[in-house]
């Protein structure tokens, strides 16, 4: 067989290019005219806003160390009213901007430490900047040993950059795995399929501890369901990260982080819960930590067993001639599926100081699972008048086994200069997916007769991908608070799929040549960036650019055929933000994105979900670019509201086909010619009372698909919303509450529409024996109203889809927190702190 090689050489100055620049600048003529009435509005009031004064500090321990989040208070002397507020940063300082001219004193405060108290200072127009004396903060041994951090983080956080949602905080997530806890996250929706979209736009990037995944959307939705709430931190939802993140994700980054203890000492916890759905439900595992002086070594382990039943209902109408009038056959298929789930997570890691300016870390995590599903379909077949042709009913079983393994060597070097550090990493993951699917149908008609013979067919689907990566960031403070970053990193990826089908004939199982199918998959992507942050006078600017060159080679082995890529592209960022009077802030970022298909989407391989309906992919798939903007006013740090725009091209759409010969539908991945998405988003923090805080989000957004040359007719728009709520109660005497819910509109994507959706849920938890033990009692989604509803009508497909998730449960679980409560005192930041600036050892 000849072979047939397909090469693409993009660079950024092909014409493809020159495109994309054009759609850059045409995203200026698109904005709604509301974002430049805002704009202009606001530098109006940064224009009639009185110029305040600034004070400048810096907090060290008695032998001269910068002590790093201490609490600032600036207070008016005259009543002691707290005027402003901040935390210090990595070197010690701390900057109060905008201050009303007056008398001042400053209370520091940090845990461990004697309360610091300055004497009384005036600020004034021939004093607009006040430079302080060095503080130092005095050591409180007695309170140091007696202390008990019992501070607790609020559930949802609004930064300038990301909203974060505190999962270790919530009662509601008890029970349920990362995938399920994404539905909780505000803005978030996840697709039947597995597949995340972030205010009505899909391509997002999803990322554990700060770091890629490398897997496809089946092994990534695998492992999320795999992870369980237990091991989860938080979650970070960055809609336009900086250049210092990696390109991918055109909608964002979801960053998940997950526990790692702090504490000194030993210490850990355990734990169990039972759920019951449809089916019964379970988990148990624990955690293990001991932190000393010079190292901290941690691990930890959770298995889970989750059962699941779902019903699928889907209707086909097939016409022999033309795309309207009544259909000539319809198809009624029902599935009911036991999808039993198996999950072992485990982590084990360790942190040395080898001394205070040299740590070296070392980690390892890992997820074993088994998956199946067991599924029942009848496909009923009619005609006009709806009299049955045949009943095609069909069993199928489908296994699938994974390991997947991580391994990571981190270094940090910090200089003699404050925030100066280079830090090194070195990653490999191994991802080990095994399937075997078994499907067999038998036909029968009205009379019970047997119209088509009894039709078997089995499949091996194993995929094996291996991950290198190694990385460099160097961080360089310049000037009085402003910070150079750059950066290198290399990744090297390879994957090998031997799809293999066979076929009963005669009794006899036969190799089936035009399913099956050997896919190997090879890419690397250098990258290296540039990322400059400085603040000034109340403005905050952020600017950085990155640059990746990207090499693939698909290479369909079957076929004996190669399709190779390569291409460098720039991805520049923006952030500017300016506080205002009135505890005010005004934001605006800019960023450029791309999500890279993964080798499932460009595998050409078929996957059968019953003899009528398969899924394959594209091996000719390009990558798809975004281009988005987004602008916010920020309100006393509890109310966000934002004006955000995006335009992608090419992008990746999974689209419906259909044989009307056959009865047959399939859907399959392509780039369609672009997706616009725009629209306006509110995020509040409401205390209401000392008992009950609520955190509320609202997103109108509008969202066009334009269909390519094979479906040059597909224009898809609509204009919708979705509403997140979350209630935190405080009863008293170790008792708390959640109430949530959350409701979106009718929705499209690509040419499906989807119908609109809402769920509620509640829980309580009570702390027992000096808050050691807590028991939690939650219901997830109690009107059973998690379903989803798709309507298609295009071209000679006319098709309505309903799923019935296996959603409400109910869920008990104990905890039981051992050891000791005392917090480490480090100068470095843990990657649960802040993922940007680490050693990563775990989140």
């Amino acid at each position: 067989m000849e072979k047939r090689v397909i090469v693409w050489h993009d660079s950024i100055n092909a014409p493809a290019e020159n495109d994309r620049i054009r759609n850059v600048f045409a995203v200026t003529r698109i904005i709604p005219v509301m974002v430049l009435v805002l704009l202009l509005s606001s530098l109006g009031v940064i224009a009639q806003e009185q110029q305040g004064g600034t004070i400048r500090g810096k907090l060290v321990t008695a032998d001269g160390k910068p002590v790093e989040f201490a609490t600032v208070a600036l207070l008016r002397n005259a009543d002691s009213a707290v005027v402003k507020g901040t935390i210090s940063n990595p070197d010690g300082s701390f900057v109060l901007q905008e201050v009303a001219h007056g008398t001042y004193y400053i209370n520091a405060s940090f845990m461990g430490y004697q309360p610091l108290r300055t004497a009384v200072f005036i600020l004034s127009a021939k004093n607009n900047e006040v430079q302080l004396d060095t503080l130092r903060l005095l050591s409180n041994e007695k309170m140091l040993g007696a202390v008990t951090v019992t501070a607790r983080k609020p559930l949802l956080e609004q930064r300038a950059d990301r909203t974060i949602l505190n999962i270790e905080n919530s009662i509601l997530s008890e029970g349920n795995t990362a995938l399920e806890l994404l539905q909780k996250a505000p803005g978030v929706t996840v697709a039947e399929n597995g597949s995340i979209s972030l205010k009505g736009k899909p391509g997002v990037n999803v990322m554990l501890n700060g770091k890629l995944t490398y897997l496809s959307q089946q092994e990534l939705t695998h492992l999320l369901r795999g992870t369980t709430s237990n091991s989860v931190s938080k979650i970070e939802i960055i809609p336009n990260p900086p250049a210092k993140y990696d390109a991918a994700g055109t909608a964002g980054i979801i960053n998940i982080v997950l526990k790692k203890s702090e504490k000194s000492g030993l210490n850990g916890n355990v734990y169990t819960n039972y759920a019951r759905s449809r089916a019964n439900r379970y988990g148990a595992g624990m955690s293990l930590n001991y932190g000393g002086e010079k190292a901290n070594v941690y691990g930890s382990y959770n298995h889970a067993f989750r059962g699941e039943v779902e019903y699928l209902d889907y209707i086909r109408r097939f016409r022999n001639e033309g795309h309207t009038g009544a259909p000539d056959r319809t198809s009624y298929s029902k599935t009911a599926t036991d999808e039993p789930l198996y999950t072992n997570n485990f982590k084990a890691g360790a942190d040395y100081h080898v001394n205070a300016k040299n740590t070296i870390g070392v980690l390892l995590n890992g997820n074993v699972g088994k998956y199946n599903n067991n599924s029942v379909t009848n496909n009923r077949l009619v005609n006009t008048a709806e009299k049955l042709i045949y009943d095609a009913a069909s069993n199928s079983n489908s296994e699938q086994r994974w390991t997947n393994l991580s391994y990571n060597l981190n270094y940090l070097h910090k200089f003699d200069k404050p925030g100066q550090e280079i830090s090194f990493d070195l990653d490999h993951t191994y991802n080990d997916f095994k399937g075997k699917q078994y499907l067999a149908t038998r036909y029968k008609d009205e009379e019970g007769q047997e119209p088509l013979p009894f039709s078997s067919r089995k499949g091996d689907i194993p995929s094996l991908t291996k991950v290198y990566v190694a990385k460099v960031d160097y961080t360089q403070p310049f000037w009085r608070d402003g910070k150079f970053e750059t950066g290198w990193k290399s990744s090297y990826v390879t994957v090998n799929n031997d799809l293999k089908y066979d076929t009963l004939r005669n009794e006899q199982w036969v190799p089936d040549a035009n399913t099956s199918n050997h896919f190997k998959y090879k890419e690397s992507i250098h990258a290296g960036y540039l990322n400059f942050s400085k603040e000034v006078d109340g403005w905050s600017l952020q600017a950085g650019v990155r640059g990746e060159y990207t090499r693939t080679t698909g290479h369909q082995v079957t076929t004996d055929s190669l399709v190779k890529r390569d291409y460098l592209q720039i991805f520049p960022s923006l952030a500017v933000s300016k506080t205002l009077r009135g505890d005010q802030k005004l934001q605006f970022s800019y960023s450029r994105r791309v999500e890279r298909p993964d080798y499932d989407e460009l595998n050409p391989f078929r996957v059968f979900r019953d003899p009528y309906l398969y899924y394959e992919g594209n091996p000719f798939l390009q990558p798809q670019l975004t281009d988005a903007v987004e602008l916010s006013h920020v309100l006393h740090d509890k109310l966000t509201s934002s004006i955000y725009y995006s335009n992608t091209s090419k992008v990746v759409n999974w689209v419906m086909g259909q044989d009307n010969t056959t009865n047959t539908s399939y859907e399959q991945p392509q780039n369609l010619k672009s997706m616009v998405n725009y629209g306006v988003s509110l995020t509040a923090s409401m205390p209401f009372t000392k008992w009950w805080s609520a955190n509320y989000f609202f997103n109108l957004f509008h969202t066009v698909y334009k269909g390519n040359e094979q479906n040059e007719h597909l224009f898809n728009e609509i204009t919708g919303y979705s509403f997140n709520l979350q209630n935190a109660f405080q009863f008293g005497k170790g008792f708390s509450g959640e109430l949530s819910g959350y409701y979106e509109s009718k929705g499209i994507y690509g040419m499906f529409v989807t119908e609109p959706i809402y769920v509620v849920s509640l829980g309580a938890q009570k702390q027992l024996f000096n808050k050691k033990y807590t028991a939690k009692i939650m219901v997830n989604d109690l009107f059973q109203t998690d379903q989803w509803k798709q309507r298609m009508l295009y071209d000679n497909i006319d098709m309505n889809g309903h799923v019935r998730f296996d959603s409400r449960k109910i869920t008990v679980s104990l905890s039981y927190r051992f050891g000791s409560n005392k917090t480490t005192v480090r100068e470095r930041k843990s990657g649960s702190e802040d993922i940007n600036s680490r050693v990563k050892s775990g989140g």
